[in-house]
C-alpha cells in the first residue's frame, strides 16, 4: 500500500446538526474520511430527537447501510461471555471478534484499538495490566456486539456507517466512540441535558458539543388571568359592575291633572 494508511478528518455541521447527521454523508477522497463525532446536548426535546433516531433507524435501508441508534448501550459484557473476551484479549495480544477484509481497514483498527488503550491509561493515569484488561474487555465486547451492524460492506471503501446513542456515556463508552470515529464511523451521543461523563478536556476536545435550543417560556392565555388570580389581587367581575341604566333612580312622574265635571 506504499505507506498509505485510512485516517479520519472532524467534520463540522452548518445547520441542523441531527439532520445532516442522519441524512449527509462525508466525504471520503485520498484515503481521508470527513467523519462527524457529535455530542448533541437535547435540553428540551430529548425524547423528539430520540423518536427521529428511532425513525430514521428504521426506514428503508437503514440496516443495509449501517445505521445503528442504542437508546444505552451496555455497560458490562454479560458474565457468560466474559471469559471469551479475556482469551480474546491474550495479555495484550490481542485477537479481534471482527475482521476487515480491506487490509487498510483492519490495519486502520489494529492502529486505532491500541490508540484507544493508550489514551485510556493516560486519562486513568495508571496503567496496570488489570484494569487496561477490563478496559479491553468491554471494547472487545462492544465490538463484537455494534461491528457486524455498523460494517455491513469490509471489502470496499465506499459504505461508512453511523452510530447514534443515548444513555451514560462515561470514560469506557466515549473511547469506544472514538474508536468508531478513528474507523470512519459517523458518532453521534444524544443526552438529555447532560454531557459525557468525561472530565479531561483534551478528550473532550476529540468531539464536538452542541445544545439545541431550550423550549420557550409558556405564556399563559389572557382569558385564564381570573381563574389563576392570586388570593391577594381584587378581582372585578362583569356582574359587580353597576350599570346606570339598572341602577340609577327613576325621575318623578308628573301629577295627574283633576278632571272636570
Amino acid at each position: 500500500m506504499n505507506g498509505q494508511h485510512f485516517q479520519t478528518a472532524v467534520r463540522r455541521p452548518t445547520g441542523d446538526a441531527l439532520e445532516e447527521f442522519m441524512l449527509l454523508n462525508g466525504r471520503y477522497s485520498n484515503f481521508t474520511k470527513e467523519t462527524f463525532f457529535i455530542r448533541y446536548v437535547s435540553k428540551g426535546s430529548y425524547e423528539e430527537n430520540a423518536a427521529r433516531l428511532q425513525s430514521w433507524t428504521e426506514g428503508g435501508g437503514a440496516r443495509e447501510r449501517g445505521f445503528v441508534f442504542e437508546r444505552a448501550m451496555a455497560s458490562q459484557p454479560p458474565r457468560e461471555k466474559v471469559e471469551r473476551y479475556l482469551a480474546l484479549y491474550h495479555g495484550g495480544a490481542v485477537e479481534f471478534p471482527f475482521r476487515f477484509q480491506n487490509m487498510m481497514w483492519q490495519k486502520a483498527l489494529e492502529r486505532s484499538f491500541a490508540q484507544v488503550l493508550e489514551l485510556f491509561k493516560q486519562a486513568r493515569g495508571r496503567s496496570e495490566d488489570s484494569i487496561v484488561r477490563n478496559f479491553a474487555v468491554k471494547l472487545l465486547y462492544w465490538m463484537d456486539t455494534y461491528f457486524p451492524r455498523l460494517f455491513v460492506e469490509t471489502a470496499k471503501m465506499n459504505r461508512f456507517p453511523k452510530f447514534a446513542c443515548g444513555g451514560g456515556v462515561k470514560l469506557a463508552e466515549y473511547l469506544f466512540l472514538y474508536l468508531l470515529w478513528l474507523l470512519g464511523c459517523d458518532v453521534l451521543y444524544l443526552s438529555a441535558g447532560e454531557d459525557v461523563s468525561v472530565s479531561n478536556p483534551e478528550l473532550l476536545a476529540l468531539s464536538l458539543r452542541i445544545e439545541d435550543a431550550a423550549p420557550p417560556p409558556v405564556c399563559r392565555p389572557a382569558s385564564t388571568e381570573r381563574e389563576n388570580a392570586p388570593s391577594g389581587r381584587v378581582v372585578i367581575t362583569m356582574d359587580s359592575v353597576r350599570r346606570p341604566e339598572r341602577h340609577r333612580t327613576a325621575p318623578p312622574q308628573p301629577a295627574a291633572a283633576p278632571t272636570t265635571a
